[in-house]
């Protein structure tokens, strides 16, 4: 049985740490972390080591239930896949609760619910800010970027270039 913690940021100006130190208390085998949003499963090293890594008998611990992401249904799939390969989810600020037992699965289902909420919400609130703001007229939009670099990102998706390596390399978004 291996034992894995993984700990997540969303933004280049979090810092992870904290998570880790928390983690580890469990002693684990290995230790991922990454700075990625929460609101898709589809990240580079997690995704490596839900895919890939784990096996049967072994455990994945979390901080939080929101480090596995913000949507309920792929956070509560994600656990149901984890259980069906006989992999322990526990969830460190539930006590080290193994989510994938049955009072687990409660508790989970509706921390997810929970998590999936508080998103919305503050999406919700930064969408009428920003309505505010632009009613009075202080809000611009982001900026725009640099014609070059917009030609140079271009020019790299036309030749074949994976739309996320671009943005990875100009250092942009991937919109």
């Amino acid at each position: 049985m291996t034992v894995y913690t993984y700990s997540r940021v969303s933004t280049e100006s979090q810092n992870v740490q904290q998570q880790v130190q928390v983690l580890e208390k469990y002693n684990p085998d290995y230790s991922i972390s990454e700075k990625f949003t929460g609101t898709t499963l589809d990240r580079p090293k997690f995704d490596k080591l839900v895919k890939k890594t784990l096996k049967p008998g072994d455990s994945l611990i979390v901080q939080d239930v929101s480090r596995l992401g913000r949507k309920a249904s792929a956070v509560l799939a994600l656990a149901e896949d984890l259980q069906d390969r006989n992999i322990k989810l526990i969830v460190d600020n539930l006590g080290g609760l193994d989510v994938t037992s049955s009072a687990g699965k409660l508790i989970f289902t509706i921390l997810s619910g929970i998590a999936a909420a508080s998103r919305e919400t503050m999406l919700e609130r930064q969408k009428i800010g920003i309505n505010r703001a632009k009613a009075e007229g202080r809000y611009k939009g982001r900026k725009a970027l640099d014609p070059v670099v917009v030609k140079t990102a271009k020019d790299l998706v036309a030749s074949g270039m994976k739309k996320k390596d671009v943005a990875s390399q100009l250092k942009i978004g991937e919109s």
